[in-house]
């Protein structure tokens, strides 16, 4: 990779050799993202007795049928079996496909975590599966999490209000979860305590009758799409991952970008870049030990990915150049192992709202 855009006469001797750096590190990989398979799903079939159940069907019910019924569906991902222990993570999307429905448009399914642990077994339903079929040992049911002699506490289900998220579930095809933190929350705790990990509930509002999905269970035939869990994580002294997008400046040609320079090992120092600023701007880098993946949108452009609830920090002023690039040193203390840090720069500006913010950047310490 040749750094040589960066050798003109115009450009700071100074900034040359951290903007060859920066863009050497953007080129490495920081965090990993993996795809994990459903490994039990089951659907739970509002009934009297609590006898039906669909095991190895090749759908999954959410919402009321034509009877009418409610219908709810349990998923399980395996996160401490494919996520490295001690790894933390940045984001975490469930996808889902929709072979069926009774609506032409999307609807939101609630996402809840599950509280009690349930089963699988081998009932398999007839025709388009609406109506379940006769449950078998270890099956999960309206009344059972564990077919015949282990009663869930509540009838339909044992999961913890409110929702980690709202799935916009499409009428037919493909589904996804947006990021939020209460779902990086969950997804967490399943790596840190694995015997915690019982899946997600998904159901609807259940107020309107005849509206259901059907969306495909893992033992569904080609070309079903099963549901999988897509995970992004770091582990302790990864290179830090970029998250989001800055704003553009009213001076910049791009969007505003930091940066840590180095990998984030307790006792060492690393080093905060700025690039794409406001030029010859008062800049601060704000710090903080919590991270919100959804931001909260303080400007239209772009957002602060700090959480307002938890106590930030400035690691002090400095005035970026006229390209808008700037650098701070930042010490890692020694003995903080696998705390997790995020940053992000806030800069005045022109603009009508009189600053702007890069994007944030994640590290764990090793």
């Amino acid at each position: 990779m040749s750094c040589q855009l960066f050798s003109g006469p115009t450009q700071r001797p100074r900034t040359a050799p951290l903007l060859c750096l920066l863009l050497l590190v953007s080129g490495l990989a920081a965090q990993t993202t993996v795809s994990i398979p459903c490994d039990r799903d089951n659907t739970l079939y509002e009934s009297a007795n609590g006898t039906l159940s669909n095991g190895r069907g090749m759908g999954l019910f959410v919402g009321y049928t034509g009877q009418p019924l409610k219908h709810r569906a349990l998923l399980h991902f395996n996160v401490a079996a494919i996520v490295p222990a001690g790894a933390r993570i940045i984001s975490a999307i469930l996808k889902v496909n929709t072979s069926r429905s009774s609506v032409g448009n999307s609807f939101p399914v609630y996402t809840h975590r599950v509280l009690r642990n349930w089963g699988e077994g081998t009932s398999n339903a007839s025709n388009q599966e609406g109506q379940g079929a006769v449950a078998t040992t270890n099956d999960a049911t309206w009344r059972h999490a564990r077919y015949p002699s282990t009663l869930w506490t509540t009838l339909g289900g044992d999961f913890l209000i409110p929702p980690d998220c709202t799935l916009p579930i499409a009428s037919l095809g493909p589904s996804q979860t947006p990021i939020t933190a209460a779902i990086n929350t969950t997804v967490q705790l399943w790596l840190d305590q694995p015997l915690q990990n019982f899946g997600w509930l998904l159901k609807t509002d259940e107020l309107t009758p005849y509206l259901a999905f059907r969306i495909d269970s893992r033992e569904a035939p080609a070309p079903g799409i099963k549901a999988s869990l897509v995970v992004s994580y770091l582990l302790p002294g990864q290179l830090a991952a970029s998250w989001g997008q800055g704003c553009t400046s009213s001076s910049s040609t791009g969007p505003f970008l930091q940066a840590m320079l180095g990998a984030p090992i307790s006792g060492t120092t690393v080093t905060l870049t700025e690039t794409y600023g406001p030029a010859n701007s008062l800049a601060a880098n704000l710090l903080s030990i919590g991270f919100d993946p959804a931001g909260a949108p303080l400007l239209s452009q772009c957002s602060l990915f700090l959480p307002l609830d938890t106590a930030m920090v400035t690691l002090g002023l400095l005035v970026l150049d006229a390209s808008g690039f700037g650098a701070t040193p930042l010490p890692l203390p020694a003995g903080f192992f696998g705390m997790q840090l995020t940053g992000q720069s806030v800069a005045l500006d022109a603009s009508p709202a009189g600053f702007v913010f890069s994007n944030a950047w994640l590290a764990v310490v090793n």
